[in-house]
């Protein structure tokens, strides 16, 4: 399983402390530190904004458990390298008895129905959980059941450090070819990677179901 190592180095003022996520598969798969490290730029520019909130004197709502985001919101983005690590992790990763309830859920998906990567209230695949999901943290009362805070009380919801959020998609353009540094920042600055971007809800899991006995994940596309 994934193996966490802090780097040196600390946000300014952070109260909340991230690191990255480290597979032993990264030598081999020219793809995963590209996403590692895009998750790893995120998390620093959340935590440098949840701490900035809790130092404000506010709570953060969202802890393990609460997963109602997870079976309400059926809008969540999610970029195509962030894809490929989800086939990846869930094909060469999941084990056990949760592995088995995983395909279930994604042979059976369908509209209206919760993130097929919630088990028990619980995401599976929180190592590789996509950005978007990463940046909604809400504060101050955990969400009612059915309610999206984003349209009920958008002050309590989290406001993305954009800086770190380009930093972080500049990460995933080498998997699209894009390498030289200033043109990784212009990129992800215009929002090159929205075209690409697949809805959550949209995306065929049935696909990755039928995958997950013993077939390998494909280097460059899946779904």
């Amino acid at each position: 399983m994934a193996k966490r190592k802090k780097k040196k180095g600390k946000t300014q003022g952070a109260l909340v402390k991230v690191s990255r996520v480290h597979f032993p598969e990264e030598a081999s798969l020219p793809w995963l530190p590209m996403l590692l490290d895009a998750y790893y730029i995120a998390d620093k520019g959340i935590a440098l904004e949840i701490s900035k909130r809790l130092k404000a004197g506010q709570t953060l709502a969202c802890k393990k458990g609460c997963s109602s985001c997870c079976a309400t919101h059926t809008t969540i983005p999610v970029y195509p390298l962030e894809v490929v690590g989800i086939y990846w992790y869930v094909i060469e990763k999941l084990v056990g008895p949760e592995r088995e309830r995983v395909k279930n859920q994604l042979a059976n998906f369908g509209e209206g129905k919760p993130c097929p990567f919630l088990v028990d209230g619980a995401c599976i695949i929180h190592p590789v959980r996509p950005l978007a999901c990463r940046h909604f943290n809400v504060f101050n009362k955990p969400c009612e059941p059915g309610e999206d805070p984003y349209y009920t009380r958008r002050q309590d919801v989290l406001n993305p450090n954009e800086r770190y959020k380009e930093r972080a998609l500049a990460a995933m353009l080498p998997f699209h070819g894009i390498r030289e540094p200033s043109e990784k920042k212009r990129m992800a600055k215009a929002g090159a990677l929205n075209s690409m971007v697949k809805n959550l809800h949209e995306i065929d899991w049935q696909n990755l179901a039928k995958r997950m006995d013993g077939q390998i994940v494909e280097k460059r596309s899946v779904g």
